[in-house]
């Protein structure tokens, strides 16, 4: 790790530097401890720079600055980037090549909010977040580590670091949230966190998987049962709403509900009392529902599978979790993270993140994190290698025939993928020199792009 002696700091290794969702709130009163920016260099791992308040932090090609750059478009000393405790500033440094925040060339100081993205020569640099108390640097210098996370999120991402600021925001009311997203996208990791920053949260936070209820016995989990309606060791008397009470209740995959339970269901937010089965009486619950579901209840509503009344009871505001797919700066630090939790003994290998990043995981983050587990038991030693991952995840899988057409589709889709992100790393997550490079039309990229679930980078708007 390079010591910047002139300015006399020391950037120390965070193993691992722990995600904290507190810091995605920017509307949080009072000054901010540390900026953390997130720095994608062609041809290096992502790293990140957490910035003390009052540190100043040199970008460039020099060994004598704090964030070196091996880019031959990067002046020796390109840019000085500051955080005053609420704001990240920019300061070009009279480069060659210019300093660019959010597609905008900067002169003097310009302010750079949480998402935007700063461009100085080929390397993107991110603002993820401001932190008031996530990491507690010892020096006023700037620390350095890669990206990765102890605790149950990652969000390098601007579209999920962008989801979960608005989750912190909706934990400080009571409002039913509905959560919609694929299968192992995190849908349950956002309602743990809308408990964990909520005013419930000393309270339980419970989840039952609604699809996994026996009909027969839906109704008694939910909300109890009286002693004399069950014997032998069903004979208990709370359900899930009633052992959550004061907390929050997550119903996982919601619409998997037959009519009879939602409309119990529907009564029991409506009233916020509950009658177990076999009783009479009336117990009153206080109970934040969070409901989650990979299906389109809107599409269930017109089809008369699911109540709208239930769905307007249930969907206060809903929450999309969008696919690891269409979030890719996600990817590499999400197995960084896996790596980091099994003590982190291993490493990726030359070639293993430009995988990762082209592979489309329809499992989202679970098969993400399977993959790694399987390299971490495949490997012999402490490099974890292409040749580790699971086939799907390589694109060597086969199809079931030979002349299967499906098999021949998917590997070209890959291969056009991996072509967009490679012309769109190469130009900066520039669409229109993307575009150029490729020999399309830049409508033609976008279009492309949406196929292949890749978002285009977020722009402020912000002029000079």
């Amino acid at each position: 790790m390079r010591t910047a002696s002139s300015r006399g700091y020391d950037a120390r290794t965070l193993d691992p530097l722990r995600t904290d969702t507190s810091v995605l709130d920017g509307s949080q009163p009072g000054s901010a401890t540390s900026a953390r920016l997130l720095v994608e260099e062609t041809g290096r791992p992502p790293r990140v720079v957490v910035v003390p308040i009052g540190a100043e932090v040199r970008v460039g090609r020099s060994a004598t600055v704090e964030v070196s750059l091996d880019d031959t478009r990067v002046s020796r000393e390109h840019a000085v980037i500051r955080f005053d405790g609420r704001s990240v500033l920019v300061r070009d440094e009279a480069s060659s090549n210019g300093t660019f925040v959010d597609g905008a060339r900067i002169t003097g100081t310009r302010a750079a909010e949480a998402g935007a993205v700063i461009m100085i020569g080929s390397t993107r640099i991110v603002v993820v977040a401001s932190s008031r108390d996530s990491v507690r640097p010892e020096t006023h210098g700037p620390v350095v580590g890669t990206v990765a996370s102890g605790s149950d999120v990652v969000a390098v991402d601007p579209a999920m670091v962008s989801l979960l600021a608005l989750v912190r925001r909706l934990a400080a009311s009571d409002l039913p949230v509905l959560v919609q997203g694929e299968t192992g996208s995190g849908k349950e990791v956002v309602a743990r966190l809308l408990h964990r920053h909520s005013r419930r949260a000393g309270r339980s936070f419970l989840g039952v998987n609604c699809a996994a209820l026996p009909e027969s016995l839906a109704e008694s989990e939910l909300f109890g049962h009286e002693r004399g309606s069950f014997t032998g060791a069903d004979a208990r008397k709370g359900g899930v709403f009633e052992r959550a009470d004061g907390g929050t209740l997550l119903l996982d995959e919601v619409g998997e509900l037959s009519p009879p339970n939602q409309a119990r269901l529907l009564r029991v937010l409506q009233e916020r009392t509950l009658t177990r089965v076999g009783g009479t009486r009336a117990v009153p619950v206080d109970v934040r529902v969070v409901a989650a579901t990979n299906r389109d209840l809107l599409v269930d509503v017109a089809k008369g599978r699911f109540r709208e009344d239930l769905y307007f009871r249930l969907n206060g505001v809903t929450v999309a979790v969008p696919p690891l797919r269409s979030r890719p700066r996600d990817i590499v630090p999400m197995a960084e993270r896996v790596l980091a939790e099994r003590g982190g003994g291993w490493h990726l290998g030359q070639g293993v993140a430009a995988v990762l990043q082209s592979y489309r995981w329809p499992g989202n983050v679970r098969e993400l994190r399977n993959a790694i587990e399987c390299a971490i038991a495949l490997a012999e030693g402490s490099e974890l290698r292409v040749e580790h991952l699971p086939p799907a995840v390589r694109g060597d899988a086969e199809p079931a025939t030979s002349d299967e057409p499906s098999g021949l589709r998917t590997k070209v889709d890959d291969l056009e993928r991996r072509s967009i992100l490679a012309a769109l790393d190469a130009a900066g997550w520039n669409q229109s020199r993307a575009a150029q490079n490729l020999g399309i039309s830049r409508r033609g990229l976008i279009y492309k792009m949406e196929r292949h679930g890749l978002k285009p980078r977020p722009v402020s708007g912000h002029g000079e």
